[in-house]
């Protein structure tokens, strides 16, 4: 397993040194990698690294600094309120902003369908969401009552959001929590181009329902909780990046976090992301986590946010154990092949 780790990170180190800057790019050029990418990603092979090597914590502050530094990367921020700070960041126009670490590269016509995914199924008669991947009551219920990254993140039932240029308020026919995935909602939110007579920042045929939004892969602000989490890990004091991440979204600083309080910010800032929760929870050893049952919320009258709800088993329990299931198995026809010199993984 180091052997993999080690290779990955001598793989990006060979790249961040042949890469030129994102800055470099022309308007055409961009989504192609580039070196703080690259940085990025060696960042975030040494936190998965490190649950084997502990040392390898060490390496991460001094290379996140140089992504802020030499990769100029940085929070998006001076919008008019905490909230619109974060919402800033999952819009159309800011797809390469200084918060661009990597993304799938989107358009109208191609790119990622993931928006269309988690939209309401057939996009309440105007345009043909798939209806997948709800938030649940878990996550929801993460959030601090102040922090404005949850409104921006899911939509309850009667919350007020803008499809296809008209307010409306959340309910869903098909949503199993009672909850959906806010943070991909931009590119609906347009009316009609006068000069196209469509939405322009959507594709057309909602059977390859992509977006003029990229999807992010990873996020400066995932830098800096990379960041903390090794200050944490190296009995030092994280509160720096991760209250540069909290202050951002107008929330409290926190003098001294710990890794419950990492863990927190991690999953309200990354949440419905591409950031690899799995991963986390496997990495950390939070089997239990991994294990419990989901939530989501019944209303008393369907379609009808004003009335009672009651918190509903929606996702049973699972059955993941540490003992097998922290890697995938190896093909019996690739140990034959072999003649026996790979080892089936263990547990399986």
């Amino acid at each position: 397993m180091t052997d993999n780790y080690a290779q990955v990170v001598s793989d990006l180190e060979k790249a961040a040194e042949l890469l030129p800057f994102f800055e470099t790019y022309g308007a055409n050029d961009r989504g192609r990698a580039h070196k703080a990418a690259a940085w990025g990603y060696m960042v975030k092979a040494y936190a998965y690294w490190a649950q084997y090597d502990a040392s390898k914590w060490a390496l991460i502050p001094a290379l996140a600094d140089k992504i802020k530094t030499e990769g100029k990367r940085a929070l998006i921020d001076g919008k008019a309120s905490a909230k619109e700070n974060y919402r800033a960041v999952f819009s159309i126009a800011n797809n390469w902003s200084s918060e661009y670490i990597w993304s799938v590269t989107s358009g109208a016509q191609g790119g990622s369908e993931f928006p269309g995914v988690i939209l309401e199924n057939k996009g309440w008669g105007i345009y043909n969401g798939w209806g997948y991947f709800q938030p649940t009551e878990e996550l929801y219920e993460e959030y601090e009552a102040t922090d404005p990254r949850r409104e921006v993140t899911i939509l309850k039932f009667g919350d007020k959001f803008t499809y296809f240029g008209v307010e409306r308020s959340y309910f869903s026919t098909n949503s199993l929590s009672g909850f959906q995935i806010n943070k991909y909602m931009e590119p609906y939110s347009y009316g009609t181009d006068e000069k196209a007579g469509t939405n322009t920042k959507i594709n057309s045929n909602g059977d390859y329902p992509t977006t003029a939004l990229n999807l992010p892969l990873m996020r400066y602000a995932e830098i800096l909780l990379f960041k903390a989490e090794a200050l944490i890990q190296t009995g030092q004091n994280g509160a720096g990046p991760l209250n540069e991440v909290r202050a951002r979204v107008g929330l409290g600083p926190i003098a001294n976090p710990t890794m419950a309080d990492l863990k927190h910010e991690r999953r309200c800032e990354l949440a419905c992301e591409w950031t690899d929760r799995l991963q986390d929870l496997k990495r950390w050893g939070d089997y239990a986590k991994i294990n419990a049952p989901l939530h989501g919320r019944s209303h008393a009258v369907a379609n009808d946010p004003a009335s009672p709800y009651t918190i509903k088993e929606i996702w049973p329990a699972r059955k993941f154990d540490p003992t097998k299931h922290m890697a995938w198995p190896i093909s019996p026809d690739e140990i034959s092949r072999s003649n026996n010199a790979y080892k089936q993984t263990p547990g399986w």
